[in-house]
């Protein structure tokens, strides 16, 4: 995938979250994990939210919003 911080690999898949204390429920989570690497470094960055929200936007401008110091 390419972004701002350069081309790096997008691993997307689904996963549970921890259980809610009050409900003792559980939900399932759409993952976008990101790795980048540049000049010997790596960064990984990892967004996740509720299965089915509108999750693109937002995680475009922060998958976007990586750079390299």
């Amino acid at each position: 995938v390419q972004r701002q911080a350069g081309t790096g690999v997008l691993m997307t898949y689904t996963a549970a979250s921890p259980v809610n204390a009050v409900t003792g429920k559980s939900v399932t989570e759409a993952v976008e994990r990101y790795v980048f690497w540049r000049s010997g470094q790596e960064a990984v960055l990892a967004l996740s939210g509720p299965r089915g929200s509108d999750n693109v936007d937002p995680w475009r401008k922060i998958s976007d919003s990586l750079r390299w110091q």
